[in-house]
């Protein structure tokens, strides 16, 4: 059976006991691209797996003339013996993903039942890759890309998605926004990790530019988020992509052949992103109210088990915060560097809030459900107040408002 991890050996992993991360590879991070695969995804499984490809190329069509559902239920369990890696394991994970989110969603009525030609392997891969079975963040943007142009960075111009449910340009790009934007933010997480040691080691100026980097990292990853508008009509996003992305009915899903009892699992969610829930992490963020730290707990569990012990292990880190506090009076701009980050994530957050007014809320004013299964927009509002909340007055007489943007350059008074 499988069951969702929240449990705290994945929030305090036994590996945490030095407070430093020593090995970013250990924790599934690549220096430049971050949570994105350090290999890019596969394109295609081994030998064993054809039916599954060729299903996979013709998803669009059969959805569209309804065959889908039809096809799918006659497929036979491959022998998963033949997946012999991690990236043979996730793109079978992607494929299933897709599969069954749009089993369960692509006819007029959802579907209570998902065949067991993709239920039993769905599951096992699932389990070995510790994740639930439903289409997360994880298959559907860190796994979903490839580069056209194989020497040329992973940018908005150079990537192409692997897999699509209805197919087209808005799908395309939306996925393709989140890709960049894990891309661009990839050294954040290098940069946290840096950030940590200057700390232990009271290197005041490297972590001062460390801290900066992260604020002007912030501001690049924000300008993609800016462009997703470009390329993704709101109308199409909520009525041809939304929909699949969504979490079981209220009433579960049964998974032929694993058990006869209904399971739930929430749909893919921006939530699910680590690259986000690291900067919280590294950054001293705190969400302490019960909407919001439950919520972005839980959503941990559809991370891949690596990231999610990466971000335990930045929380369990050296307080880049509580330094920061400590310091301001000798280093008032460290603080100043510090609140540019805080700034610059709550203004991503008030983006990301306005493109789900427009991109939800607007197109069905009833619905107040993400697909991560919230109310999105009180879910959204608070998050952002959490975040602002962590902005520091640079001294108990400072009388400039800590919304005013960074002072003089680094010194020590």
């Amino acid at each position: 059976m499988y069951i969702i991890q929240t449990s705290s050996k994945f929030r305090k992993p036994a590996d945490l006991n030095p407070q430093l991360i020593r090995d970013l590879a250990f924790k599934g991070v690549d220096p430049v691209h971050g949570f994105l695969p350090a290999e890019e995804p596969l394109e295609c499984l081994p030998a064993g797996f054809e039916a599954w490809e060729r299903i996979a190329a013709e998803v669009p069509a059969l959805l569209m003339v309804s065959k889908l559902r039809p096809t799918l239920e006659k497929l036979r369990p491959p022998d998963l013996s033949r997946l012999e890696n991690e990236q043979q394991l996730r793109r079978a994970m992607l494929l299933l993903s897709v599969f069954g989110n749009a089993y369960v969603w692509g006819g007029e009525k959802p579907a209570t039942t998902i065949p067991q030609g993709i239920a039993l392997p769905w599951w096992e891969i699932a389990e070995k890759l510790r994740r639930p079975p439903i289409a997360a963040y994880a298959s559907i943007v860190l796994d979903n890309w490839r580069r056209l142009e194989p020497d040329k960075p992973v940018e908005l111009d150079n990537i192409a998605t692997l897999q699509l449910f209805l197919g087209g340009l808005d799908e395309r790009w939306f996925y393709l926004t989140c890709v960049a934007i894990e891309a661009k933010g990839g050294p954040v997480l290098r940069t946290l990790v840096e950030a940590q040691k200057a700390v232990v080691e009271k290197r005041v100026e490297f972590l001062a530019g460390q801290i900066k980097k992260i604020a002007d990292l912030l501001v690049e990853m924000h300008g993609i988020l800016l462009r997703i508008s470009e390329k993704c009509d709101p109308y199409i996003y909520y009525h041809r992509v939304r929909p699949f992305l969504a979490g079981w009915p209220e009433l579960g899903v049964i998974y032929e052949g694993v058990s006869e009892k209904p399971q739930k699992f929430v749909g893919a969610s921006a939530a699910q992103s680590s690259l986000i829930q690291s900067l919280d992490a590294g950054l001293g963020i705190k969400h302490q109210r019960e909407e919001t730290q439950s919520f972005l707990q839980g959503m941990r569990s559809y991370m891949p088990p690596k990231h999610r012990q990466f971000i335990a292990a930045l929380e369990a880190g050296p307080s880049l915060r509580q330094f920061v506090l400590s310091s301001q009076q000798n280093y008032p701009t460290l603080c100043d560097f510090y609140n540019d980050c805080i700034r610059n994530l709550n203004n991503f957050r008030k983006t990301h809030s306005s493109i789900a007014a427009n991109y939800i809320l607007r197109q069905a004013p009833q619905q107040t459900r993400g697909t991560g299964g919230t109310n999105f927009v009180h879910f959204l509002k608070t998050v952002e107040k959490e975040t602002k909340a962590n902005l520091i007055a640079r001294s108990p007489l400072d009388t400039k408002s800590i919304d005013e943007g960074p002072g003089c350059l680094l010194r020590k008074q």
